[in-house]
């Protein structure tokens, strides 16, 4: 069976036409025999038009299109409550897939962060009041703070890969947040003075949880990772038996190009990671 990962559309900040390109999208996943595609996180800054493109995506597949949530998907018409438990079957956060006819199964969770990124990570207070002024996220609906809900992301992990264990199954994790601090880039030169040094590991704090990591690292069954969030290109990461693989689009606007291709689909081709599993 052939699975498509891709994460980190924006086709809102990309400004791309939606229809035109879930056209293009189906057409080449259709084309290339893709059974199954999921998308990782971050289609647009607003959950209700993220359901209903994956919803739409689905119609025009000869196999079938599953998503879970970042950040950016949850900023709007999204209550924590609906994120938590909705019941949608395309949506995989804290749910699974099996691949039929083999013993893979495919784990997805949205994931979130608990600052250990940066060097804060000791004083979460003073992380949690930059990111109440600084950080899009704050407008979230979280009932919780980021420590908690980092550790309901992994109770629920644990609980998943405990039943994938005790069914013999090889996991692949899809989540959208970075599981492992070595998956972030080396400081960037421009970062030259102690006011950007303090943003930078701010920044840093909400890009993902090396507990996941060391959680998924501990199970001989999970093989592979798909993550997204961070941008950019960054290489591929086996750590203790488990490869990390990031297949973000990213972003190019006015501001900022973070493409290596000229066009919005010719990206997402480029970072499309492809899995023929058996």
């Amino acid at each position: 069976m052939r699975v498509a990962f891709s994460s980190d559309n924006h086709l809102d900040v990309n400004q791309v036409s939606v229809e035109e390109t879930l056209r293009q999208q189906a057409k080449w996943l259709n084309e290339h025999h893709v059974q199954a595609y999921i998308h990782g996180g971050d289609l647009f800054n607003d959950f209700s038009k993220t359901k209903y493109c994956m919803h739409q995506l689905e119609h025009k597949l000869t196999g079938h299109a599953y998503y879970i949530l970042g950040n950016h998907d949850m900023l709007n018409h999204a209550d924590y409550a609906t994120v938590e438990n909705l019941t949608d079957p395309q949506y995989l956060h804290h749910r699974w897939i099996d691949i039929p006819q083999t013993d893979w199964r495919i784990i997805g969770n949205n994931g979130w962060y608990d600052y250990s990124f940066s060097t804060y990570a000791d004083d979460p207070e003073r992380v949690a009041k930059w990111k109440k002024v600084y950080w899009l996220d704050s407008s979230i609906d979280q009932p919780v703070n980021d420590l908690e809900r980092m550790q309901l992301v992994n109770n629920q992990i644990y609980d998943d890969l405990e039943q994938a264990k005790l069914e013999q199954k090889r996991i692949i994790l899809v989540t959208h947040f970075a599981p492992r601090h070595e998956l972030l880039n080396k400081k960037p030169s421009f970062v030259d003075n102690p006011r950007k040094n303090y943003f930078y590991q701010m920044i840093n704090a909400m890009m993902g949880s090396d507990q996941l990591g060391e959680l998924l690292e501990s199970y001989q069954n999970v093989q592979m990772v798909m993550y997204g969030h961070l941008h950019r290109q960054h290489p591929t990461l086996t750590r203790h038996g488990v490869t990390y693989y990031h297949q973000a689009v990213g972003v190019n606007n006015k501001r900022i190009n973070e493409w290596q291709a000229p066009t919005f689909i010719k990206q997402w081709q480029q970072t499309l990671r492809i899995v023929d599993l058996k």
